[in-house]
This record gives structure tokens, C-alpha cells and sequence, in this order.
């Protein structure tokens, strides 16, 4: 079981680090959403330009928050699973 626990822990480890990794790579590209931001905070009133604007911020949020979901789960449930590992697995206290 603790084997088991740490070869888990080893792949949540990094497939959180790699899905914070390429949803971090598409937000330092996200080129749509500036231009479409730099385009509303010209025309803040106009209902095309808010609509456009909301639709892309909420890809380029959700990126965010997959980003930041992805290091934190990825860090702290590897994390904890690598202790349980180490641990020899579930024990129940005498």
C-alpha cells in the first residue's frame, strides 16, 4: 500500500504541475483577451464591446483560476499522499 500511495502522490504531483504549467503558458499568450480588453476600455458603453469582453475574460479567468487550481491541488494532494507514503498508509490509532 505505501508503494502504491507514493506512485500515486508522484502522478498527481505531476499532472497538477503540468496542467498549471500549459494553462499558465495560455494566459502569458492570451493576446485575444488584451486586445478585446484594450477595445472595451475604449468604449466601455457599447454593448458588443462588453459582451465580447466578458465572454474572453471569462476564458482567460478560468485559465487563471485552472493555473492556480492545478499548482495548489497538484502540490498539496501529491504532497499528502507522498506523507501517507512515507507513513506506511492508513493506520488506525491504538
Amino acid at each position: 500500500m505505501p508503494g502504491f500511495l507514493r506512485v500515486l502522490g508522484v502522478t498527481i504531483l505531476v499532472l497538477g504541475l503540468a496542467t498549471a504549467g500549459v494553462a499558465g503558458w495560455l494566459v502569458a499568450g492570451d493576446t485575444h483577451f488584451r486586445e478585446v480588453a484594450a477595445a472595451y476600455a475604449r468604449h466601455p458603453e457599447h454593448a458588443l464591446f462588453q459582451t465580447e469582453y466578458w465572454v474572453a475574460a471569462a476564458r482567460h479567468y478560468g485559465l487563471v483560476a485552472a493555473s492556480l487550481g492545478g499548482l495548489l491541488g497538484g502540490l498539496a494532494l501529491g504532497g499528502i499522499l507522498l506523507a501517507l507514503g512515507d507513513a506506511g498508509g492508513f493506520s488506525a490509532p491504538c
